[in-house]
């Protein structure tokens, strides 16, 4: 998928860096077992540089943007944020993820320039798309938060046991 940029009081929101991508995620051969290698097909939502309308809120033409399914507000913070996920997906394989109460994973711990904590949540989808075609990696939105999202007691979960097991068809256990 390629998105359009965006044009707000003079200026282009070019959002290329979140067009559709592939990469190959690469588990180290390790206790006997061999090296894997796993096509990913990466797609990002309209959620990760819009938000929602607010009760009562009407969208102003100059902030609406649309895909094929929905039209939201463009929100510049969320687009500023944005420009990380495509090195944040690339490095999931390094990460620990969390599942949420709807059948999605998401990572939320990055480090800011200065090197602090941040909890930007970047919640996301994982499926089969076909023997050679790999697996599907759609994130399905991503937006800073003042506190980690869901229960900090869930226990996580490595990004390359969810791959290994969506792509061998086991399944994983939901957040409580």
């Amino acid at each position: 998928m390629r998105w359009k940029a965006f044009e707000l009081d003079g200026l282009v929101y070019d959002l290329s860096h979140l067009d559709g991508f592939a990469y190959d995620l690469i588990v180290p051969a390790q206790e006997g077992k061999p090296e894997q290698a796993y096509r990913l097909n990466v797609t990002f939502s309209i959620h990760c540089f819009t938000r929602e309308a607010q009760a009562g809120e009407v969208i102003a033409a100059p902030l609406a943007y649309s895909d094929s399914r929905e039209t939201r507000i463009f929100d510049v913070g969320r687009y500023e944020q944005s420009k990380r996920l495509r090195a944040i997906v690339e490095t999931l394989g390094e990460r620990k993820c969390h599942h949420d109460t709807h059948g999605n994973y998401y990572v939320f711990e990055v480090e800011d320039e200065q090197g602090v904590k941040r909890y930007y949540s970047v919640f996301f989808t994982v499926s089969k798309a076909g023997k050679k075609a790999g697996l599907n990696l759609y994130v399905t939105t991503a937006h800073m938060r003042a506190q980690p999202p869901y229960a900090k007691n869930v226990k996580p979960v490595r990004f390359r046991v969810i791959v290994h097991n969506v792509w061998t068809g086991k399944g994983l256990k939901p957040a409580p």
